[in-house]
């Protein structure tokens, strides 16, 4: 069929532009000299237009009108649908805001990052200002039913709106605030796993290992730094994420590593067969989050995962030497009072680092807050969840680089991951022969079962699925209650309550 064949085309021209904007962000982040601002956020700029340019064609617009009155098969179905809604956020949009925020946000990258290494937010104020400015422009030509918030939500997850996440976030933090109040009586001081100042490099080489013991294909992807971790999915064989080094707190790099290592699994997961269409992605960023929460908490931060690996460790850095299981495992688990950096938070207090985000950003889009607000109620909103004040910017506000990114309604999507992969993982324990049997394979380093298993249920499907359909699919839970908070908050409760003694 000609109109498949010119369809295919295009559709796979778009992938290929999304893959060259990825591999620019990626180098941003990673290798790009100082100097090499100007012209990359020009290139960027430029390669956002040519890609918005492609995406509003009219052509594409009646290749795809044809195509929906095909007899096609539901994967070439959900491509169409797929392509469709990209091409009807994009067709509201004009090519002059996508140009200019795609811009902005180049520029604006790494004064974020001077920024925050000096303490002072008043470098990056009116990079921000102007960022806000421009998404509050899109949102107004994305349009939405009742919150403005709505606009940029469903930007990174699907078919959310604030009203079904608002009580979901509600729920989590009632729930939360008693249990932080008893934990936090507890003196957990002796539970950080020693300095590594002159270990930086065997540190960095344990998690390269890491990677690899966990089944983390190192010919499909790559172990780098950044000042923020992430994971760039060019293609299921270019998977890149990223740690970073922290001598006082050693335990972030591997958490980190873990963390990201999760996405990247779930990018390497995805059908071969679907390369180069619009299927052959991840489905939500809440989904995708929820693969990285799994193997992050539900295991690298497991007592039974310790058991296995504490020799491991243990021999790699010489300072950790003699540390056994229960060292790793309270590590891994201490609750600290002073909990400032989402991406460094234990699993109890980091929900409450997403939720203030979240509000902050409701309060945004609602014009309640501007730009320069925020130091002041970051810090405000800190005290209300967790009881502290940061130090400085640097550790508050300036800390997470998604608003100089423009990614704007994307924090929901990291507590969104949590609760569905406590929903994930309690399936997936009872599909592989129960608890004991998980832990077993855990604790004998042996993470096929699982990776297996997440590999059928949700890497495979790529975006063949809605959100909810796949949960449904996946956990059991009935179509539209993937983000049921029962299965995360019991998993909280019997992990802190056991370990707390509380």
């Amino acid at each position: 069929m000609k109109a498949w064949d010119d369809f295919a085309l295009r559709m796979k021209q778009l992938g290929d532009l999304g893959h060259m904007g990825s591999l620019m962000g990626w180098d941003q982040q990673v290798m790009m000299p100082p100097k090499g601002v100007e012209a990359r956020a020009s290139a960027m700029g430029t390669l956002a237009a040519i890609r918005h340019e492609r995406v509003v064609d009219p052509v594409l617009g009646d290749l795809i009108e044809t195509l929906t009155e095909a007899e096609l098969d539901d994967e070439r179905k959900m491509m169409v649908k797929r392509v469709k809604r990209n091409r009807d956020i994009s067709v509201k949009l004009p090519a002059r805001l996508v140009e200019e925020l795609a811009e902005t946000t180049g520029k604006a990258h790494p004064v974020w990052q001077k920024a925050r290494d000096t303490d002072d937010f008043s470098i990056f104020e009116p990079h921000l200002d102007n960022i806000f400015k421009l998404l509050a422009e899109r949102a107004e030509h994305l349009g939405y039913e009742n919150e403005v918030y709505d606009a940029h939500l469903d930007l990174f997850e699907m078919g959310a709106t604030t009203a079904d996440v608002e009580p979901v976030f509600k729920r989590v933090a009632d729930e939360i605030h008693p249990l932080l109040d008893k934990v936090f009586k507890t003196d957990t001081a002796d539970w950080n796993l020693p300095e590594t100042p002159n270990h930086l490099d065997d540190l960095l080489t344990y998690s390269r290992d890491l990677l690899a013991r966990f089944g983390y294909d190192l010919d499909a992807g790559r172990l780098d730094l950044a000042a923020h971790p992430f994971c760039s999915g060019l293609d299921s064989g270019d998977v890149r994420v990223t740690t970073r080094l922290n001598a006082k707190n050693p335990k972030e790099c591997i958490l980190a590593t873990v963390h990201e290592m999760g996405h990247g699994f779930y990018e390497q997961g995805i059908p071969d067969k679907w390369k180069g269409t619009s299927i052959g992605k991840y489905v939500s960023l809440g989904v995708h989050e929820s693969q990285s929460r799994l193997w992050e908490n539900h295991v690298a931060r497991s007592r039974s995962f310790w058991e296995g690996e504490a020799p491991r460790a243990s021999k790699a850095i010489a300072p950790w030497a003699g540390l056994g299981a229960d060292d790793y495992y309270r590590a891994a688990n201490r609750v600290d009072p002073e909990s400032y950096i989402r991406v460094e938070a234990d699993e109890l207090t980091y929900p409450l680092h997403v939720i203030l985000r979240f509000e902050l950003e409701i309060a945004i889009s609602r014009g309640e807050l501007k730009a320069g607000d925020l130091p002041s109620a970051w810090n405000e909103a800190m005290q209300k969840h967790l009881g502290i004040t940061p130090p400085g910017d640097g550790k508050g506000v300036l800390q997470d680089v998604h608003w100089a990114a423009g990614l704007f309604g994307y924090f929901p999507t990291y507590l969104l991951g949590s609760i569905y992969s406590a929903a994930l993982f309690a399936k997936a324990t009872q599909d592989l022969g129960g608890e004991t049997a998980v832990d077993a394979s855990l604790a004998a380093g042996r993470f096929e079962g699982l990776l297996g298993w997440l590999r059928d249920k949700v890497h495979s499907q790529g975006a063949l699925h809605d959100p909810s359909d796949l949960m449904a699919a996946a956990t059991g839970l009935a179509a539209g209650s993937q983000i049921d908070t029962a299965p995360y908050i019991d998993y909280l409760k019997k992990k802190f309550g056991d370990l707390y003694g509380i």
